[in-house]
């Protein structure tokens, strides 16, 4: 099967030289940051992505024949070569400050617009500091969340000092995990929940998928269902697929699973994926947690790996908590985000997160935790990356106070989710530009969320 249609954003070609900053290097009249992006034959492409008749493709999974894009990975007599490689633990260009002045724009021989991806002006944004800057939303309705988010305003009371979101720095950029599922033993510790995705099917005495339009009161562009084209087993791997419609509405077979709203009738652009084990009654207090997954590429895909409270047993959320293993932008290749949600009811919740660079694009990486009675400490590629506290108050301060002593609500039984979403409050429009479903899914080259193991461990 051929593909003649541009299935990429398209990047400058132009024959005259941006002046960039010394950390940069120029593509014609565009600056990029190396770590990030390549410069294949003048044209601009996502780190690991390769040009073809200006198109820019992921080549594990088309390949370019006479200027135009076929499906399936380059032929083993047509390994594509490497453009401007990024070294291997490349750090940022440019890591914003926690407050972040406004910086001087680069010089450009196109008034500062660099590229655009979409309807976001990378260009302008960069001399703003504002490159794949992250602005999480809160969702504007008390009920549980449909996708992990943060608020964009957080609320007056500060998270514990401890873990003020954004006060460390992004950590360096690990290597993609290529290597086999590995060796599932840890020492002192017990194999308590797996799955490898073998067989052809979803194993639904472990996962039940998710079906509704609501949205996650992030205001979100994408219909959850239960179809083999968005939840599917292939290859010893789980896929959760988006997939642009133009126009979904739930039918009567589809047997809508939340109604918020009335969001059972609400149309969207978007279909896609999202399972989750609390139906199963698959949940697990104080463990380790191991996902190896490779991250959707396109703009306006969120793909989460996300853990919610079994039982409310301190309130709605966020006041019984909430887990976020990593979740990640499109538009952003080289970063994920590790948080979570406590403190109280919303509006009276607050988050810790911090941004951590790794190429979620670009290769399988190991997403974790180790969770004990003292912390939470995140990892990938078993670094760790982001530690928790745990022997405190996470009560935020405002309103009533649902805890009664240290580490809750972060003491209970919590499940697992996977879900890939689509556009919505997580990319402000002043950052992103206005979402628009035909014209972003047009740029997905690899809108899936690919997971290839999950594993539990519990102590002997």
């Amino acid at each position: 099967m051929r593909f003649n249609k541009v299935l990429a954003f398209i990047g400058l070609v132009g024959a005259s030289m941006a002046a960039c900053p010394p950390e940069l290097k120029s593509c014609g009249e565009a600056c990029y940051d190396p770590a990030s992006y390549s410069c294949d034959e003048g044209v601009l492409c996502p780190y690991g992505m390769k040009n073809c008749g200006g198109a820019c493709y992921d080549p594990t999974i088309y390949h370019c024949e006479g200027g135009s894009l076929a499906s399936g990975g380059a032929p083993a007599n047509q390994a594509p070569a490497q453009t401007n490689p990024a070294p291997a633990n490349p750090a940022p260009a440019n890591p914003a400050p926690a407050n972040p002045a406004p910086a001087p724009q680069a010089p450009s021989n196109n008034n500062g617009n660099g590229f655009n991806w979409g309807n976001f002006d990378w260009g302008n944004n960069w001399g703003n500091n504002n490159w794949g800057g992250w602005n999480w939303n809160q969702p504007n309705t008390p009920s549980t969340p449909n996708t992990p988010s943060t608020p964009a305003n957080p609320p007056a009371a500060d998270p514990p000092a401890a873990n003020q979101p954004v006060a460390n720095p992004p950590t360096a950029n690990p290597p993609a995990s290529n290597s086999p599922s590995g060796d599932a033993n840890i020492a002192g510790y017990k194999l308590v929940f797996s799955d490898e995705f073998e067989g052809n099917s979803l194993d639904r005495s472990k996962w039940t998928p998710e079906v509704n339009c609501w949205g996650g009161g992030n205001n979100e562009k994408q219909c959850y269902v239960d179809h083999p084209e968005t939840i599917f087993v292939k290859d010893g791997q789980l896929h959760l697929k988006a997939i642009y419609k133009g126009s979904f509405q739930l039918s009567a077979s589809d047997k809508c699973t939340l109604d918020n709203e009335g969001s059972c009738s609400w149309s969207q652009p978007v279909i896609s994926g999202r399972i989750n084990s609390k139906s199963n009654n698959l949940a697990w207090k104080y463990a380790k947690v191991r996902v190896r997954a490779q991250l959707p590429a396109g703009p306006f895909l969120w793909p989460a790996i996300w853990m919610l409270p079994q039982d409310d047993v301190y309130g709605t959320w966020a006041a019984s908590g909430e887990i976020d293993i990593m979740e990640a932008r499109g538009q952003d290749p080289n970063r994920v985000s590790h948080a979570i949600h406590y403190g109280g009811q919303w509006p009276n919740n607050v988050y810790s997160d911090k941004l951590v660079d790794c190429s979620g694009q670009s290769g399988f990486h190991v997403y974790g935790i180790d969770w004990t009675e003292d912390s939470i400490n995140f990892s990938i590629d078993e670094r760790t990356t982001y530690s928790i506290d745990l022997n405190r108050s996470f009560y935020s301060g405002k309103g009533d106070n649902p805890y009664t002593g240290n580490r809750q609500p972060f003491d209970q039984k919590f499940h697992l989710l996977f879900n890939l979403a689509v556009g919505g409050g997580f990319f402000p429009e002043d950052q992103y530009g206005a979402f628009d479903a035909a014209s972003a899914s047009g740029q997905w080259t690899r809108p899936e969320l690919i997971i290839d193991y999950v594993r539990v461990y519990q102590r002997q």
